[in-house]
């Protein structure tokens, strides 16, 4: 994907579809509106809306403040100042996790500082935690007390997390190519990415998507799939957890849903994403493994099914 066209990837997302999207997209059929029912992070809506195939495109995640937090993104209402989000500690993501009532603003602290985007255990390991933490406070603020405040100055012309974060990789290319202490030397190597900077990278590329013409198509929701007015005509894509991973989002009722894609729901054209193949539906590509550093075990193949009703 370049770099111009990220901004589609939407939020950093467990289950982000952003490996994948241009594969399932080519698969879709057109169609005057495109109802994305289990929307996650944004990915495939907001690919959907920038492909000129659909009218309309419906953002719906049944978590209020998930859609909350990209349509704050998206239209800077309200408005985030990420660069205050950089360097939180373990104890401030768990009071957030454990203490503080959902809203925008947990949402983003939960997926911006937690392993795999999960929301619940925080990114680095207690091994690791202390020196991110540094080199970030350095990199940000410079006031550290330690040799890697010079990152501060280095970087002062950087307007953005992301000219920050490449800023930070400059100045460590330079260092490992000078010859200085080894223990210096030896903390560049193993300070290779700071994760949380490519999470806030990524939200802040929404900030500025004000004026894209694509967005105009853009609407947000936050339902139940069962309560969403949906027609026949409507071209509806569904990306619900996994059979064998609903313990990890408080329990899935599979047949429930079955009963909706096959007998409820009136569109024509639906398509699930899942890793099984379910009643009632053939499939119709197969996406191949998704690659993930958090992926454990062996992977199994993404398929993209159609239901089939006749």
């Amino acid at each position: 994907m370049k770099l111009k066209d990220k901004w589609q990837r939407g939020l950093p997302y467990v289950g982000n579809k952003g490996q994948k999207v241009e594969q399932i997209m080519k698969v879709l059929p057109s169609g005057k509106r495109f109802v994305d029912v289990f929307g996650g992070g944004g990915c495939v809506s907001l690919t959907a809306a920038a492909s000129g195939k659909y009218e309309d495109v419906i953002y719906n995640d049944k978590r209020e403040t998930v859609v909350g937090l990209l349509k704050a993104l998206i239209t800077d209402k309200p408005h985030f100042r990420l660069e205050n989000y950089v360097a939180l500690t373990r104890e401030q993501f768990l009071d957030w996790r454990d203490n503080q009532p959902d809203s925008i603003e947990r949402t983003l602290v939960l997926i911006a500082f937690s392993f795999g985007n999960n929301q619940k255990d925080y990114l680095w390991s207690k091994k690791n935690e202390e020196k991110k933490l540094l080199l970030t406070r350095a990199l940000f603020y410079g006031d550290t007390g330690t040799y890697f405040d010079q990152l501060y100055s280095y970087s002062s012309n950087a307007k953005t997390i992301s000219e920050k974060y490449k800023a930070f990789h400059k100045w460590r290319r330079e260092k490992m190519k000078i010859n200085f202490r080894c223990d210096l030397l030896q903390q560049l190597k193993q300070l290779q990415q700071l994760k949380q900077l490519q999470q806030l990278e990524q939200l802040q590329q929404l900030e500025r998507l004000q004026q894209l013409e694509p967005l105009e198509r853009l609407e947000y929701s936050s339902k139940d799939y069962r309560e969403l007015d949906i027609q026949a005509n409507d071209v509806v894509y569904c990306d619900p957890p996994y059979i064998g991973t609903s313990k990890d989002y408080g329990g899935f009722d599979y047949k429930a849903f079955e009963n909706w894609y096959f007998r409820e729901c009136p569109a024509k054209e639906i398509y699930i994403s899942e890793y099984t193949k379910l009643p009632h539906t053939e499939v119709v590509l197969n996406l191949g493994k998704k690659h993930s550093l958090t992926s454990v075990g062996k992977r199994k193949d993404e398929l993209l099914l159609k239901v089939i009703k006749n």
